[in-house]
């Protein structure tokens, strides 16, 4: 009887060893699922705020401006061509071009203008107004590329109530964040 005891002993130690390599493997394959399913969590997280920050931008990203010559209201002009193409309007815009000298030693004026809404369209700001000024689609106005003095900056905030800047070197920024690059030196008063 004493073999059969044996016999019954070893059996169940060869058991109790399996099922300790299966719980084993089990807690390892638990613990790589939860792994992978943590980084999936997480890319989709990152996605998602990725899809925020694009749509949060869309508008802002759609207001773009440059410098421009060109003929409005009757004469030839120097000044900075606006576009609002998004679907809604801006509030608050302010557009500044500080003085500056050209290649060619030309003074170019300061600009200062703002509107407390710019609808979507194109628009004129000449150097000696205080406001943006609505021009036809089909009206030609030469873009002035290669002088970084005649560029300005500008600051607004959109249908959504963020404030934005666009600064002189073209980069569109938060306007509560950090204002490198740009000549706008306060937000939007409506979003004050």
């Amino acid at each position: 009887m004493g073999g059969w005891v044996d016999v019954a002993q070893i059996i169940s130690a060869l058991a109790t060893s399996l099922a300790l390599i299966f719980v084993a493997r089990a807690t390892r394959h638990s613990r790589q699922t939860v792994e992978e399913s943590q980084r999936m969590r997480r890319l989709e997280s990152e996605r998602d705020d990725r899809a925020i920050a694009v749509a949060e931008r869309r508008q802002a990203s759609r207001i773009v401006c440059w410098p421009v010559r060109g003929e409005v209201a009757g004469k030839v002009q120097w000044g900075i061509e606006l576009i609002n193409a998004s679907d809604a309007p801006v509030f608050g815009l302010s557009v500044h071009r500080s003085e500056g000298m050209s290649r060619k030693g030309t003074s170019i004026p300061e600009i200062r203008a703002t509107a407390k809404i710019l609808p979507p369209g194109r628009y004129f700001v000449p150097d000696r107004q205080r406001w943006p000024v609505y021009v036809q689609q089909q009206a030609i106005l030469e873009p002035v590329p290669g002088n970084a003095d005649y560029m300005p900056a500008i600051c607004f905030m959109d249908s959504d109530g963020r404030s934005w800047v666009r600064g002189a070197d073209g980069q569109l920024g938060d306007a509560t964040a950090s204002r490198t690059g740009s000549d706008v030196t306060s937000a939007p008063a409506s979003a004050k």
